[in-house]
């Protein structure tokens, strides 16, 4: 039969295991749920270790030059993702919009690990009410 340490000993190896796979699992992040088309092309376009990718032709797909700027705002209202549900961590998700005059700045998280988050920046400018200039990219934090 076992002996008592041993018995423990196998109980906190298997659980050892079990956190190792689990942590490389939620590092690598899960593709998110989304039904916004703008951050389905922007996690399809970039890999989870792409920090300060510009991303800007990939927003004005969605948002090109001369949009209104309700139309903006609707589809900006609609940028964001489904979070996932670990059991071990609980993923931080920010959805920022600030405006600055005519320039509007979007901070949208786009994928969540259990290390840091990727966040979608958008830098608006409207002249006369329609986008006059744009500049996206995607920015990651970690902790």
């Amino acid at each position: 039969m076992f002996s008592k340490g041993r018995l423990v000993a196998i109980g906190v190896g298997l659980f050892a295991l079990v956190c190792l796979v689990a942590t490389y699992d939620y590092s690598r992040g899960r593709v998110p749920q989304t039904n916004s088309p703008l951050v389905a092309d922007v996690l399809t376009a970039t890999v989870a270790r792409e920090c300060g990718r510009d991303a800007t032709e990939i927003v004005a797909r969605h948002l090109p030059p001369g949009i209104e700027r309700a139309a903006a705002e609707k589809i900006l209202a609609t940028v964001g993702i489904v979070p996932p549900q670990p059991w071990f961590w609980t993923p931080a998700i920010e959805n920022a919009t600030t405006w600055t005059g005519d320039t509007l700045e979007a901070l949208h998280t786009i994928k969540a690990t259990a290390f840091g988050t990727n966040l979608l920046r958008i830098h608006l400018t409207f002249t006369d009410g329609k986008l006059q200039r744009l500049a996206a990219e995607v920015v990651c934090r970690f902790g």
